[in-house]
């Protein structure tokens, strides 16, 4: 927010409006700034001479910004009644001279004019204010349509590969179609919970998009009580177009983990962590189960590892993997 916005904001007759009748607000406001005004010219004059208008425009302004152009009306009229009575006046008990008449009538002209300049603020702001919640809700708009039509187009891709892979009469074209269809569902969830229009700003929590995301795999990979899906995750600042490039290494990690880690009647468990680091942060994904095969290294290079690597990139960490006991992978993200 710009500090013109931020000023802007600081109009307290509609913040505390029904609560407060408007006219409180106004009367209170010029009442106080008015008593500002000569409490910080009686403190002024404690060490110098100060002129007897020298807060008159601050604090009209002041008055004006916060409760509208009456309150400065207001706050104006008061502060003039006491510069008269309490400054003029007691000089020489009498009427004032023609230049002190003149000095009043010009300060008071002046006021009006900090009013009126004060006012049309306002009211640009209000207009700026306006505009801007109508592009935000056309924005909304279009934006749900967007995700609409996108989320359609994912259905008919998951349904075109769901209908190929019940169609499939080989084993291994059959286990193809169902990760080439999981890694579709992954990619309209990623779209589902990170574009929605309810998600406001460009940044994401990642621990809590993670998180989210561990809760729908343990349940899409149907993990029982013998394999367990474990997260530990810290807050961190991403976004969104990286964070679904991060959600796509988990979603395969763990995945290939709850297929190869854990024959079958063997437990074990599958932790998920994030935490911050002098870079910026670190993702873990470890397994305890039996670890890789010893010719694992020449025959590393189907599919899945291959898409690791790539949405790894697209995140601009890197990359490392470590044995025993298990298999844990750690992405380092830069800040």
């Amino acid at each position: 927010m710009s500090p013109m916005l931020g000023l802007g904001d600081l109009n307290l007759r509609e913040r505390l409006a029904p609560d407060v009748p408007t006219w409180v607000t106004e009367w209170v406001c010029a009442c106080v700034c008015a008593a500002l005004a000569g409490v910080l010219r009686a403190l002024i004059s404690l060490v110098v001479v100060a002129p007897p208008y020298v807060f008159l425009y601050p604090l009209v302004l002041l008055a004006t910004l916060l409760a509208g152009w009456r309150s400065g009306i207001y706050s104006l009229t008061i502060i003039l009644l006491g510069i008269w009575y309490v400054v003029l006046f007691p000089a020489r008990f009498g009427p004032l001279t023609a230049g002190e008449s003149v000095a009043l009538v010009l300060n008071a002209l002046s006021g009006v004019a900090v009013i009126a300049v004060a006012q049309a603020f306002r009211t640009s702001y209000r207009v700026a204010e306006a505009e801007r919640a109508a592009k935000l809700e056309v924005r909304d708009l279009l934006l749900r349509e967007l995700n609409h039509r996108v989320k359609n187009n994912f259905q008919m891709v998951e349904s075109l590969l769901d209908m190929q892979r019940r169609r499939a009469s080989a084993a291994s074209t059959e286990q193809a179609l169902a990760d080439a269809l999981r890694r579709v569902h992954s990619m309209a969830q990623a779209h589902a919970n990170l574009y929605s229009p309810d998600e406001a700003g460009d940044a994401i929590d990642l621990g809590a998009y993670l998180g989210d995301l561990c809760e729908n795999l343990s349940d899409s990979l149907l993990l029982s009580g013998d394999v367990r899906l474990d997260s530990c995750l810290t807050s961190w600042p991403c976004d969104r177009d990286r964070a679904v490039a991060v959600g796509l290494v988990v979603n395969e990690l763990v995945t290939n983990a709850a297929k190869h880690a854990f024959p079958t009647g063997r437990t074990g468990r599958i932790l998920v962590s994030l935490k911050q680091s002098e870079v910026g942060c670190e993702l873990t994904v470890a397994d305890n189960g039996v670890g890789m095969p010893p010719d694992a290294e020449v025959n590393s290079r189907g599919l899945g590892r291959k898409l690791v690597e790539g949405f790894a990139r697209q995140t601009g960490g890197a990359l490392t993997r470590g044995d025993g006991p298990g298999v844990s992978h750690t992405l380092v993200l830069p800040h």
